[in-house]
């Protein structure tokens, strides 16, 4: 008879970060790669828009697919992340993109990094101004972006920038600021199963895909560091 050896000794759930502790090391059955423990704070929204949707979920969650992509990060739970901030929020003066952030490694503990992010502009602004209710538009948006390093007593900032980018948005997907003067937008809604292909959808997934990659690239940097 075929004789079998346990499988496991006992179900150890510890996350190895980058940062090698052997507390935290996996017992496993083979050695894994270790990967920074990251918390992806929900995208704040201060920009001016007309937007129907929760832009804000939107966002977050299309940073947070961009880096499971390539799976260099261990991204904490959302709902996790989410009942931090609630708990962090509480005390209005606990600004991330302020000059005291001595509160953030509190906030946010067992992670090695957590990013913030703060929406500042989403604004169409029309190409044609003798016809703004007819004209395509020039969609700029801007996104605040902080990231710390929580792995020492004192949280340090290694990525701190502010990413903008333009799109060309045509007649027909624009915003109407007068819809009385007889322009039909035609923007489709985020949830919409065509959003990901509208110009709208495509600027967002850019805009989303220029963040995750700006951040995977500095926690790894400093990771090696």
């Amino acid at each position: 008879m075929r004789s079998w050896k346990p499988f496991l000794l006992g179900a150890v759930i510890l996350l190895a970060g980058c940062n090698n502790d052997d507390s935290l090391v996996f017992l496993m059955e083979k050695p894994v790669t270790t990967r920074p423990i990251v918390a992806i704070v929900p995208v704040m929204d201060m920009a001016r828009h007309h937007l129907t949707w929760n832009i804000s979920d939107e966002l977050t969650l299309a940073i947070r697919q961009r880096l499971k992509q390539h799976n260099h990060l261990y991204l904490l739970g959302a709902d996790q992340v989410y009942a931090m901030t609630r708990r962090s929020v509480k005390d209005k003066n606990r600004d991330p993109f302020g000059i005291d952030t001595s509160w953030v490694r509190k906030a946010y503990p067992q992670n090695e990094f957590v990013a913030f992010f703060e929406l500042v502009e989403h604004r169409e602004i029309p190409l044609t101004l003798e016809a703004v209710t007819e004209s395509p538009a020039e969609l700029n948006m801007a996104v605040r972006v902080r990231v710390f390093d929580l792995r020492a007593e004192e949280p340090k900032v290694v990525l701190q920038e502010i990413v903008e980018q333009s799109h060309h948005i045509p007649q027909q997907f624009t915003h109407s600021e007068m819809p009385e003067a007889g322009h039909v937008s035609s923007q489709v809604a985020w949830g919409n199963e065509t959003f990901d292909i509208s110009p709208l959808g495509i600027a967002h997934e850019k805009l989303c895909q220029e963040i995750a990659a700006r951040v995977e690239d500095y926690i790894l940097l400093n990771c090696q560091s």
